[in-house]
């Protein structure tokens, strides 16, 4: 009998899956390997969203929280923006603490936007960085040799020019 994978929605054979009960269902996965990167994502998020709400100083209950995080994680994973959070703590808890905001949709906001902003040219201490190296690409194109005339023409001599 076949199974669908939780995480790739793949058929897999029942026998052949690494089986984990949770809540007392069955769930499926193809391998361990990525029951385990699923188990780690988690992890992530969990300490990313703890940072998050250090640096907020409360537990962030406006969801719209979730949303903006989702999109930078889909742009540069949750370990970059977990890595970002660490290093730069005390600077956005002091950015996000200091000023005063009308509404908490604001403070969200400019939270993100700050992260949205840093995060492009952010490196991490391993050196690793989330922007891919500028490749070169070769491309011929045909030398112009197009030069402008130098002498400016009137209306009247360009409908003679073409008139004739």
């Amino acid at each position: 009998m076949l199974v669908k994978c939780r995480k790739c929605n793949k058929k897999v054979e029942r026998n052949e899956a690494f089986k984990v009960v949770v809540g007392g269902k069955n769930t499926y996965y193809c391998n361990e390997d990525e029951y385990n990167e699923i188990l780690r994502n988690k992890e992530l998020k969990d300490e990313a969203y703890s940072y998050i709400y250090n640096i907020f100083g409360y537990k962030v209950t406006n969801t719209c929280i979730y949303k903006e995080v989702n999109e930078l994680v889909d742009v540069f994973g949750y370990e970059l923006l977990l890595s970002y959070l660490k290093e730069n703590e005390v600077y956005l808890t002091s950015v996000i603490q200091g000023k005063d905001f009308p509404k908490e949709y604001g403070k969200i906001r400019y939270f993100a936007a700050i992260l949205k902003n840093s995060l492009a040219d952010y490196v991490n201490i391993s050196g690793n960085s989330n922007v891919e190296h500028e490749k070169c690409i070769e491309y011929d194109l045909p030398e112009v040799k197009y030069k402008r005339k130098k002498k400016r023409r009137n209306l009247s001599d360009i409908e003679a020019e073409v008139g004739d």
